[in-house]
């Protein structure tokens, strides 16, 4: 049909159809692929936080059951050194029969059994007691190393029961000079004028190369 009046007729309307599907299925593409990449979240996120045992223990660097003594055994108490080993110096060693000294000089020495008497014949005089009782022991002295030791009265000293030292009154040597030779054996007489009630326990005996300068006691009897 023509336009009776000369103006061009409006171009016929196209058809949207195609256009409305494309975009539905646009929608639907992306609703598919949301759904596909929060499904993967969901269960990377329920693998990372239940995987694990919610049960098992914490992890740590030993085992508790672990035996403690393993690392650090309590058997092994400070100075576990045995307690039963032998000291170096024997206590039941008898000192008086072998001391020596640091000079190197080693010496055997024993005390007779006292005796007791008011008076005291010697090579001068006969003395008479001033304190209760003169008292005496005979003192045997053997020198086994190598050098000379002393032999005088002022080496010796008396001591008695309660620990009391008496000083001598009177000694005499069986050798011919002040000191006792290397293998030569003297015997000292040694005498004190003492209380009568005192009961003699020890005697010292002190030299310079016999004992080192320490005082060496000797039970008498």
């Amino acid at each position: 049909m023509s336009n009776p009046y000369g103006v061009p007729s409006a171009p016929p309307q196209k058809s949207r159809t195609g256009l409305y599907v494309g975009v539905a299925c646009g929608c639907l593409l992306l609703v598919t692929i949301l759904v596909v990449v929060i499904g993967a979240g969901l269960w990377l996120f329920s693998r990372d936080s239940g995987g694990e045992d919610p049960t098992s223990g914490p992890s740590t660097s030993q085992s508790p059951s672990e035996d403690p003594t393993t690392e650090d055994d309590p058997t092994d108490a400070p100075g576990s050194d045995d307690p039963t080993d032998d000291p170096i110096e024997t206590p039941s060693e008898d000192p008086s029969e072998d001391p020596t000294s640091s000079a190197g000089a080693s010496i055997s020495i024993q005390a007779s059994a006292p005796s007791e008497g008011s008076t005291l014949d010697t090579q001068d005089e006969t003395l008479e007691t001033e304190n209760g009782k003169f008292i005496g022991v005979a003192v045997t002295i053997t020198n086994n190393g190598s050098e000379d030791i002393g032999l005088a009265g002022k080496n010796f000293r008396f001591y008695d029961d309660a620990g009391n030292e008496h000083s001598l009154r009177y000694a005499s040597f069986s050798t011919s000079g002040p000191q006792v030779t290397p293998g030569e054996e003297a015997t000292a007489l040694l005498y004190a004028d003492v209380p009568s009630d005192m009961v003699l326990e020890n005697v010292s005996y002190t030299d310079a190369v016999g004992t080192g300068g320490e005082e060496f006691i000797i039970p008498v009897g």
